[in-house]
């Protein structure tokens, strides 16, 4: 039985002379010039040759060493291996099998100047890859030194000019970029709350999913791109087998600062950084104080949102606090924003907040003292318009992507996946939809302040509530409770707070 070995890694499909079938083609051709018609194919397809693992050579090499092949025939040694000392073992193999090797590109002598050749060749088909290596590697730096970006990276939120070899910036995605940024400063969401509140704006992830991968987030949250400097030659790869590769990142000094359009400045860019490491410094670690109105409750005297906080003694025990958010982030501190505002205790403001909030539920008319303004009703039109514009798009798309099956430019099984993931995008718009349009009904507008304490009413009164259960409570008629602190500083008393609230 005779056989032939054609290889192709995934990068040289390309190249002419070097695909699957005119390898093929050329050693069939050179059997059947000698009468060896009895042919087996070893084909090994994406797989690199510089390592030896690789599936039908290891089958070629088994049927070799159990007597069944005469003779192989490869295209080229290259194609063999790509290192010499793979093509020399492998050679020394057949060698004491007694099987014949022959290439297209050259005649195998195994007699010692034939292998003395042999080896020649391969170590200057080895030094020749390193070269190109290294030509590439000083292309790249150069074009990088001229400010130029050598690939599309694909990053979120720019648009490749391949002309310049730069990123511009892409308008509609920079916006979710900024509003991903601001859900985790203003509202101090965690990346999977983010991920759950884009899925319910129905805003689809770069791959046009429904939700958004928390990898994927977590990248563009940490991304110094964003503040207006890619940096190129910053990782590199390196093989660890025959179709995978590691991701190693360059000494600093070698990285090259190209200037990029600004996304988020700085200033934003490290108060998420801030509170990512807060997220993850408190995951593990649950909060001894519900902190009840955390979220809702804003500084009564610069009007930012204040903040969980707690005090540590030195016995290991801890006082909640709410604090302004100008006393917790270093940038607003150091840029003169840091407000006069006191801490709050949270346990004593929680007990009072809550006991008026009870109180008014019970009788609407002791909540108007609280009261500073109702919430105007959302106006979702503009939402709703870019809804309906998304369902436009992928109705058409739909019918696109019918047309081209139909003129079979695309296989039954490409252009399944294509309508599945359509259905499942217009399904997400229709039930954002769903969620936007009673705001604007007539019966929704009407809810008062007055009907939802009376359905919250029998709750109240049957009194042990969990703290889970305040919240609800709290967040289903509460949208900003405004408080500053009035005591006496020095004293001793109990602390006295000042207290306005929006209710829906």
């Amino acid at each position: 039985m005779n056989a032939i070995y054609a290889r192709v890694s995934t990068e040289e499909q390309a190249k002419t002379g070097y695909s699957l079938p005119d390898q093929i083609t050329s050693c069939k051709t050179l059997l059947f010039k000698q009468g060896k018609p009895n042919i087996v194919e070893y084909v090994d397809e994406g797989y690199s040759g510089e390592f030896i693992d690789r599936p039908a050579l290891t089958s070629l090499r088994d049927d070799i060493a159990a007597g069944r092949i005469e003779t192989v025939v490869v295209y080229d040694p290259d194609r063999l291996a790509r290192k010499l000392s793979i093509q020399l073992l492998v050679a020394e193999e057949m060698e004491k099998a007694k099987v014949e090797l022959r290439f297209i590109t050259g005649d195998y002598d195994a007699s010692p100047e034939g292998r003395l050749f042999f080896s020649m060749r391969g170590a200057i088909a080895e030094f020749e890859k390193a070269k190109i290596l290294d030509r590439t590697l000083r292309g790249k730096k150069k074009k990088s030194s001229q400010g130029k970006i050598i690939q599309d990276f694909r990053l979120f939120g720019y648009s490749y000019d391949q002309d310049n070899c730069t990123y511009i910036i892409n308008e509609a995605q920079a916006a979710v970029v900024r509003e991903i940024y601001r859900l985790v400063i203003d509202d101090q969401m965690s990346i999977e709350r983010v991920q759950k509140e884009l899925k319910q704006r129905v805003v689809f992830s770069p791959t046009g999913k429904a939700l958004w991968p928390t990898s994927s987030l977590h990248n563009l949250l940490t991304n110094r791109t964003y503040t207006g400097t890619f940096h190129s030659m910053k990782n590199r790869q390196q093989k660890t087998g025959i179709d995978t590769r590691k991701t190693m990142e360059r000494p600093r000094d070698e990285w090259i600062a190209i200037p990029v359009p600004t996304i988020v400045d700085k200033v934003t860019f490290e108060r998420v950084q801030h509170q990512l490491k807060q997220n993850k410094s408190t995951a593990k670690r649950p909060f001894i104080h519900p902190y009840l109105f955390a979220g809702v409750v804003y500084c009564g005297v610069c009007g930012r949102r204040m903040l969980a906080h707690h005090c540590a003694f030195r016995d290991g025990s801890y006082k909640p606090y709410y604090q302004c958010a100008t006393q917790r982030y270093s940038d607003l501190r150091n840029a003169g924003l840091k407000c006069a505002s006191r801490s709050l205790p949270a346990e004593a403001l929680d007990a009072a907040l809550w006991s008026k909030l009870a109180e008014a539920l019970k009788n609407t008319e002791k909540a108007k003292k609280y009261i500073s303004k109702q919430k105007p009703v959302t106006d979702n039109k503009t939402e709703i318009e870019r809804l309906n514009q998304m369902d436009s798009d992928l109705v058409k798309r739909r019918e696109t992507i019918a047309k081209w099956f139909r003129q079979q430019k695309l296989s039954e099984k490409d252009a399944a996946e294509e309508l599945d993931q359509i259905r499942a995008q217009l399904i997400n718009i229709e039930e954002r939809r769903n969620v936007l349009r009673p705001v604007e009904a007539p019966v929704a507008a009407k809810l008062s302040f007055a009907e939802v304490a009376a359905q919250l009413r029998p709750l109240i009164e049957q009194g042990d509530l969990t703290p889970d259960e305040k919240k609800s409570i709290i967040r289903a008629v509460l949208t900003k409770v405004t408080v500053v602190r009035t005591d006496n500083p020095s004293g001793k008393k109990p602390p006295v707070f000042k207290i306005t609230w929006e209710t829906i």
